[in-house]
């Protein structure tokens, strides 16, 4: 077992062990972050290394060590400004009404720094009635949240759904390079959220977070335009047998 020399005071021999502790807890940080039990990007990786320096830091009063000081000074300064910065992000976010109604409907999984971030991506068009939003056949990365209007989807000229407000429309193409499937024209004054595809691209490509939220919520919402445009068919079907 190891031992400390018996001719250091009390006080020497607890600064020691303070030292000893902090070395310990940078080692236990390190790994739990290698582990991935804990992020870099969270707050208990920097609140761990802010103890860890401090207690290095008091170690060193017994001999004073100036580049020493300068690493775990530096270590604490940036931990506090990440945090700082962390703080900021999640709590002075601010949304437009528009982008409000998107987070709540679309997003709520999501965290409200990371829905910015997709939001900073988008821009509000109105599209006037009989303006095509999608054409069949072509390829293209169309993204849009509807706010507000109506529009009517189209498949080889024959009407398969509308889509109101809080739906998303080019979600089953979008990043994957494949013509649209179908045709979506405004019916009225139609409002939407519409994202820049090669930003949205490169924030997915760097942002796991949001990638994987945005592909659960088109899964989703494919699933209900799915059984709503089937829903449209029957009922299509039903009155033309009964005309």
């Amino acid at each position: 077992m190891l031992a400390l020399p018996t001719d250091i005071t009390d006080t020497a021999q607890l600064i020691v062990m303070i030292g000893v502790f902090g070395a310990g807890l940078y080692i236990l940080n390190y790994f739990l972050l290698q582990m991935g039990f804990i992020r870099g990007s969270g707050v208990t990786y920097p609140v761990l290394v802010i103890i860890a320096a401090s207690c290095v830091l008091i170690s060193m009063a017994e001999e004073f060590n100036l580049a020493g000081s300068i690493i775990q000074m530096a270590y604490i300064l940036i931990s506090v400004l990440g945090l700082l910065r962390g703080y900021l992000s999640h709590h002075l976010v601010r949304f437009s009404e528009p982008e409000k109604q998107f987070v709540a409907n679309y997003l709520e999984m999501l965290k409200l720094h990371h829905a910015r971030r997709l939001l900073n991506t988008a821009d509000l068009i109105t599209y006037d009635p009989n303006d095509t939003l999608i054409e069949e056949g072509i390829t293209s990365d169309y993204l849009a949240y509807v706010l507000s209007g109506r529009t009517t989807i189209l498949k080889n000229g024959q009407v398969i759904n509308q889509c109101g407000s809080d739906q998303i429309l080019g979600e089953l193409t979008f990043g994957i390079g494949l013509p649209a499937t179908a045709t979506v024209r405004a019916d009225e004054p139609t409002t939407c959220l519409v994202f820049d595809s090669q930003r949205l691209s490169r924030l997915l490509r760097r942002n796991r977070h949001i990638d994987d939220a945005l592909k659960a919520a088109h899964f989703r919402h494919a699933r209900q335009k799915l059984l709503s445009s089937n829903n449209h068919t029957v009922k299509a079907r039903s009155s033309a047998v009964a005309a």
